[in-house]
C-alpha cells in the first residue's frame, strides 16, 4: 500500500446524493443500508455529501488496518466524539495523543485477563441473582424483551463490578441517570444545533438532573476509596500509577473513566446479547450443541474463570454473534494531515466512518455471510484468514480496553441462562436493525421463556 503522495491519485468514486443534502435522507432512514449499497457499488472507500460536507466511506480491511494500526497517530477520534464529551468527559475512548497514552497505560494493568479473573465470581452471582426472576415468566407464560433485560442486566453487573461498597439503594437512581444521560447524549449528536446546557429547556432540565445524580454518587465513592482502598474495579483504577511519572489518576479521570466504562461496558454487551439469544432461537442444532458443552464441562455449576477457557464452542458462538451483529458497528476517524492510501489522497480534517458491519459480512472474506456458522471460528479456520478482516473491538493500539471484561460477560449470561431455561423467539416478532449509538433491535426481543 502506497503511503506517501504521489500522482496520478486515484479517483475516490460515490453516490452523487441530492443538492446541498447529499445523501442525508438515505442516512437519515436507513444508514446501514446505505452504507451497504454504497460498498457494495463503489469498493472499498467510497466518498458522499451530507449538506454540502465530504465524508469517506473506507471497508477494505487492508485500508481499515492502515488507519487505525499501520498509521493510527494520523487518524484520530476528533470532532466525531465532541458531543461524547458531554458525559464522557475525556474518558479514554475519546483522547487521543500523549494524553491518551499515558490513560491507557494507567488503566490497561486494570482489564488485565488475570485481573478480570477475579470479577468472574462477582458477576457470575449477580447474573444469577437477576436471572433467577425469569422463573415467574416460564411459570405464567408472559414474554420476556431480552433487549430491555439484557440493558438492566449489564449495568447492573458493570455497577457491582465498579463498586464493592453497598450501594443497593443507589442502583436504580443511577441506572435510570445513565439512561437519560445516554439517550441525551445519543440526542444530541443527531442535531444539527441543540441549546447550550445551561438553557433551561426541557431536555437540558433532565439531562442536568440526571448529570448531577451520576456525579453526586460517583465523586463520594471517589473520595471513600481513596481512604480505604478496594478490590473492586474503581479500587483498581485509582491504584494504578504511572511508570514513568509515578502519578495516578485525578477524581476527575477517575470520575471520567468510570461513566465512560458504564457507557462502553454495558450497552454493547446488552445488544450483543440480545442478537445472541434470538440466533440461537433461531438455530436450535447451535444450542444443543452448546447446552451439550456445558452439561460436559459444568454439569449445572456457575463458571469460574478457568472453567470459561474449556467452553470453547460457546466462545465460537459469542464470536460469530459479534461477527454478524457488532454492537460497536460504526465509529469515525478524522485525518490530521494529508495522507494518500493506495494512491487515493486524504485530505486533512477528512472525517472517515469505518464499520465493522459491512467488513463482517464481505463475501470476499467470508462465504455465504449471512449464515450463522460459530464453525467460522475454530483455530484452523481463524489460522487460514487474515486477521483484519474481522474487528468487532477495532483494531490497533486504541483496541477496546474491555473487550476481556466483555467477551466474559457475555459467556457467563450465556451460560447461566442456558442451564436454566430455553428462549425462543415470540412467533412473528418482527426483527430489524436500530443502529444508534449500538446496533441494537429496533422492536426489543421478545422472547418467551422455557424452563429446561
Amino acid at each position: 500500500m502506497t503511503t506517501q503522495s504521489q500522482t496520478p491519485y486515484k479517483s475516490i468514486p460515490g453516490p452523487r446524493g441530492l443538492p446541498i443534502l447529499g445523501v442525508m435522507p438515505e442516512m437519515v432512514s436507513n444508514m446501514l443500508g446505505l452504507f451497504t449499497k454504497t460498498a457494495r457499488d463503489f469498493g472499498g472507500i467510497a466518498q458522499f455529501k451530507l449538506l454540502n460536507s465530504t465524508y469517506f466511506l473506507i471497508t477494505n480491511p487492508d485500508y481499515v488496518k492502515y488507519i487505525l494500526q499501520d498509521n493510527y497517530k494520523n487518524y484520530i477520534r476528533g470532532r466525531s466524539v465532541e458531543t461524547g464529551r458531554v458525559l464522557l468527559g475525556n474518558g479514554l475512548p475519546l483522547i487521543d495523543g500523549d494524553f491518551w497514552l499515558r490513560e491507557r497505560r494507567l488503566l490497561q494493568p486494570a482489564f488485565h485477563r488475570e485481573r478480570l479473573a477475579a470479577f468472574t465470581s462477582t458477576a457470575g452471582n449477580v447474573i444469577e441473582s437477576f436471572i433467577q426472576k425469569w422463573e415467574q415468566n416460564a411459570q405464567n407464560g408472559q414474554p420476556l424483551d431480552l433487549d430491555e433485560e439484557m440493558m438492566h442486566l449489564t449495568l447492573t453487573v458493570i455497577i457491582k463490578s465498579m463498586f464493592s461498597a453497598d450501594i443497593d439503594d443507589k442502583i436504580q437512581s443511577l441506572s435510570h441517570a445513565f439512561n437519560v444521560a445516554s439517550k441525551f447524549m445519543l440526542w444530541r449528536s443527531q442535531q444539527m444545533w441543540a441549546p447550550p446546557l445551561s438553557i433551561p429547556v426541557p431536555r437540558n432540565v433532565e439531562y442536568n438532573r440526571a448529570f448531577k445524580v451520576l456525579n453526586d454518587t460517583i465523586y463520594p465513592l471517589i473520595t471513600e476509596t481513596r481512604k480505604n482502598p478496594t478490590d473492586d474495579l474503581l479500587g483498581m483504577l485509582l491504584a494504578m500509577r504511572d511508570e514513568e511519572t509515578g502519578e495516578g489518576m485525578t477524581d476527575q479521570q477517575a470520575r471520567d473513566e468510570v461513566v465512560t466504562i458504564f457507557f462502553a461496558g454495558h450497552e454493547t454487551t446488552a445488544a450483543s446479547m440480545a442478537w445472541a439469544f434470538y440466533l440461537l432461537s433461531e438455530h436450535p442444532e447451535v444450542e444443543t450443541r452448546v447446552r451439550a458443552e456445558l452439561k460436559t464441562v459444568l454439569n449445572g455449576r456457575i463458571p469460574t474463570s478457568a472453567d470459561l477457557t474449556k467452553l470453547t464452542y460457546t466462545q465460537r458462538v459469542i464470536q460469530e454473534v459479534l461477527r454478524l451483529y457488532p454492537a460497536a458497528y460504526l465509529f469515525a476517524r478524522e485525518a490530521v494531515t494529508e495522507d494518500v492510501i493506495d494512491g487515493y489522497p486524504i485530505p486533512p480534517k477528512t472525517l472517515i466512518f469505518i464499520t465493522p458491519y459491512i467488513t463482517h459480512r464481505d463475501p470476499k472474506y467470508w462465504p455465504d455471510p449471512g449464515r450463522f456458522d460459530p464453525e467460522r471460528f475454530t483455530p484452523e479456520q481463524v489460522a487460514n484468514r487474515p486477521r483484519h478482516i474481522y474487528y468487532p473491538f477495532g483494531e490497533g493500539p486504541h483496541v477496546c480496553i474491555g473487550n476481556n471484561f466483555a467477551l466474559m460477560e457475555m459467556q457467563l449470561i450465556l451460560v447461566i441462562a442456558l442451564q436454566r431455561f430455553r428462549l425462543r423467539l415470540v412467533p412473528n416478532h418482527p426483527i430489524a436493525f436500530k443502529p444508534e449509538a449500538t446496533l441494537r433491535p429496533k422492536h426489543g426481543m421478545k422472547m418467551i421463556v422455557e424452563k429446561v
